[in-house]
C-alpha cells in the first residue's frame, strides 16, 4: 500500500515538473473514427493547430505513446499512419499537445473552433485521403421506437370509469443509402373510452403528427429541413411547418425559417397561420466547458394579420468549473387591443437557473420563473380581455443534493409561487432520500416527504418505494406507497388517502420490453383502481 502511494506521488510530482517546464501547453482530445488497411482516421473538434507531419499520442497503460503520424487533414479529421507496433481500435482516445500562438501586436490568440454536430460519416475502404465532408462517404443510421399502451380507471359505483389507448411511433433515418438526405418522424394516436366527452371528437383530435421532415445536409456547413419539425435552437416556438435552413460561419450558426404554425385546435396543418423568422447562435468551447447564446426574432400571423411578433433570447454557460448558468427570455413587439395597435416592447417571460457543484457529492441550484400569458391577438380575439386580466405568475426554487455516503443520496428543495397581488404564495417543500444496494446490489429504495401550503389548503404527501432486478436484470419489480393528508381552510371535510401500487418491466428480447403496473387509491368509504400496460419495440441498426 505504501509503495502504491509513493509511486502515485512520484508520478504526480514528475508530471507537474514536466508541465511546468512545458509552459503554456494545451491538449487536444480526439477519437479514432475509422481504420483502413493503410491509414487510421482520427476525429477532432478542430485541426487548426495540427500540422502535417505532427505525431499524435495514444494512452496505453497510463502512458502516452507517440504512435500516429499525420499525413493529411481536413478541418475536423486527420489521416494518420501507425509508425509503431501498438495496436489501435475504433473509438480509442487520441491526444495532441501544442503551445498556442503568442499574442503579438494585440492580435487575439486563435481559439479552437467549436465542434459542429453533423450527420455521422465514415470513410470508404478504398479512400485514403480526406478532402472535406462533402467527399466523405456517410453511413446510414436508423433508430426509432414503436409502443402501444392502455390504461384504465375503475371508480366506485362504476361512475366515470374510462379506458385509454395510446400508440406512438418514431423513426429517424440518417444519411439514407449513404446520401445527404435524412428523415425524422414522430406520430401518436390516443383515444379514451367512457366518460362522456364535452364535445364530439374527430380523428385528428386523437391522431397527432409532431415531426415529419426531410433534411438535406451536403456538408457540415449548411443544412435544410422541409416538413414539420421542432428546431432545438428556437424550441420555444414549438413545431414549425415549412422550410428551415442553417449555415455555419466559424463560431456562429445563422438560421431562418418560413412556413406555418400547426392549427391551435387540433394540431393539423393550417395554411392560414403563416410564420417566418431568423436566429443567430454563437458557441464558444474551451477545455473547461462551453457557452452557447441564441437570439431569434419571429413574426406569426393569422391570414394576413399579425398574430404575434416577438424576440427570444437564450444563454447557456458552463465555462466556469462546476458552475452552470441558463437564462432565457421573451419580449413581445406587438399588441392589439380593441382595435388599437402598439409596437411598444413588453417583457413576456424570464427564466433563469444556476447550479453549482461545491464538492463531488454536494451541489446547490436555484431558479427563477416569471411569465405572462402568451397572446395571439387575432386567434384569441374572443377572450383577449380575460387573458390580459390574469396576473403575472412568478416562482422561485432552491435545491440541494448531497451524497453523504457512497450508496446514499439526499436532496431537498423549496418552491414558492406567487400569483398576481396575492401576498400568500403557494409553498412546496420536498425532501427525498435514495439508498442503493440496501439488500443486495440491485435493490434500491427511496423515501419522500412533500409539504404543501397555499391560501386555501395545506397538506402532506409521504411515501416510499423499493425495487429490485431479477433474471439477470431482465425483470424489474417495484412496490410503492404514498399517504396523502390535506386540510382545506374553507371546508370542514379533509382528504385522507392511502395509495399503493406494484409495477414490473420485463425485457422480452433485446429491443422489446413489456411494462405493467397497478395502483389503488383507498379512502375510508371508497376506493379507485388503475392499471397501465405498455409494450415497446425499439428500432436500431
Amino acid at each position: 500500500m505504501i509503495k502504491q502511494i509513493f509511486t502515485t506521488c512520484l508520478f504526480f510530482i514528475l508530471s507537474l515538473i514536466y508541465v511546468m517546464g512545458q509552459g503554456n501547453i494545451t491538449e487536444l482530445q480526439g477519437t479514432i473514427s475509422y481504420k483502413s488497411s493503410k491509414n487510421i482516421y482520427v476525429k477532432f473538434p478542430s485541426t487548426e493547430f495540427i500540422k502535417i507531419g505532427d505525431t499524435l499520442s495514444i494512452l496505453v497503460n497510463g502512458k502516452a505513446n507517440k504512435t500516429l503520424v499525420v499525413k493529411q487533414k481536413s478541418t475536423t479529421s486527420c489521416v494518420t499512419e501507425n509508425i509503431t507496433d501498438i495496436p489501435t481500435e475504433i473509438g480509442q482516445g487520441v491526444r495532441y499537445q501544442y503551445a498556442p500562438p503568442i499574442l503579438v501586436n494585440d492580435e487575439k490568440i486563435p481559439e479552437i473552433k467549436p465542434e459542429i454536430i453533423v450527420p455521422a460519416v465514415t470513410i470508404d475502404n478504398d479512400q485514403d485521403a480526406v478532402a472535406d465532408s462533402i467527399t466523405k462517404k456517410r453511413k446510414q443510421l436508423t433508430s426509432g421506437r414503436l409502443s402501444f399502451s392502455t390504461n384504465a380507471s375503475i371508480n366506485p359505483d362504476n361512475n366515470n370509469n374510462f379506458q385509454r389507448i395510446r400508440a406512438a411511433f418514431s423513426l429517424n433515418i440518417q444519411n439514407i443509402h449513404q446520401s445527404a438526405f435524412s428523415v425524422q418522424s414522430y406520430f401518436t394516436y390516443r383515444h379514451r373510452y367512457g366518460i362522456d366527452q364535452q364535445r364530439a371528437t374527430g380523428f385528428y383530435d386523437d391522431f397527432k403528427v409532431f415531426t415529419l421532415s426531410v433534411q438535406y445536409a451536403p456538408s457540415d456547413k449548411y443544412s435544410v429541413w422541409i416538413g414539420r419539425k421542432m428546431n432545438n435552437h428556437i424550441a420555444n416556438m414549438g413545431a414549425i411547418d415549412g422550410v428551415q435552413g442553417e449555415y455555419v460561419i466559424g463560431k456562429y450558426i445563422a438560421g431562418a425559417f418560413a412556413g406555418t404554425r400547426p392549427d391551435f385546435t387540433n394540431f393539423t396543418f393550417n395554411a392560414g397561420l403563416p410564420q417566418f423568422g431568423a436566429y443567430l447562435v454563437r458557441t464558444d468551447k474551451t477545455t473547461k466547458g462551453m457557452a452557447q447564446t441564441s437570439i431569434a426574432v419571429a413574426e406569426q400571423m393569422n391570414q394576413s394579420n399579425t398574430d404575434r411578433r416577438f424576440i427570444y433570447f437564450q444563454h447557456n454557460n458552463s465555462l466556469v468549473k462546476n458552475l452552470n448558468l441558463f437564462f432565457s427570455s421573451e419580449m413581445d413587439l406587438y399588441k392589439k387591443v380593441n382595435g388599437e395597435t402598439s409596437n411598444q416592447p413588453q417583457l413576456t417571460s424570464i427564466y433563469a437557473s444556476l447550479r453549482y457543484r461545491i464538492r463531488r457529492n454536494l451541489s446547490l441550484s436555484g431558479s427563477y420563473d416569471n411569465r405572462r400569458n402568451i397572446i395571439y391577438y387575432e386567434s384569441y380575439q374572443t377572450f383577449i380581455e380575460q387573458l390580459l386580466a390574469q396576473e403575472t405568475r412568478q416562482g422561485f426554487r432552491v435545491q440541494a443534493n448531497y451524497s453523504p455516503f457512497k450508496k446514499i443520496s439526499v436532496n431537498a428543495s423549496a418552491f414558492f409561487r406567487y400569483q398576481g397581488d396575492n401576498p400568500t404564495p403557494t409553498k412546496n417543500y420536498v425532501a427525498n432520500m435514495n439508498i442503493n444496494s440496501i439488500l443486495h446490489k440491485s435493490t434500491n429504495t427511496s423515501f419522500s416527504l412533500n409539504l404543501l401550503e397555499s391560501y386555501y389548503f395545506k397538506g402532506t404527501i409521504a411515501g416510499g418505494r423499493i425495487s429490485d432486478n431479477f433474471i439477470k436484470g431482465k425483470l424489474n419489480i417495484e412496490l410503492n406507497y404514498r399517504n396523502i393528508n390535506y386540510t382545506f381552510y374553507n371546508s370542514e371535510s379533509n382528504l385522507r388517502q392511502h395509495i399503493g401500487g406494484i409495477s414490473f418491466s420485463f425485457n422480452l428480447m433485446k429491443k422489446t420490453a413489456l411494462m405493467c403496473s397497478y395502483e389503488g387509491t383507498f379512502e375510508p368509504s371508497k376506493a379507485w383502481h388503475r392499471y397501465f400496460v405498455t409494450i415497446t419495440q425499439r428500432i436500431k441498426n
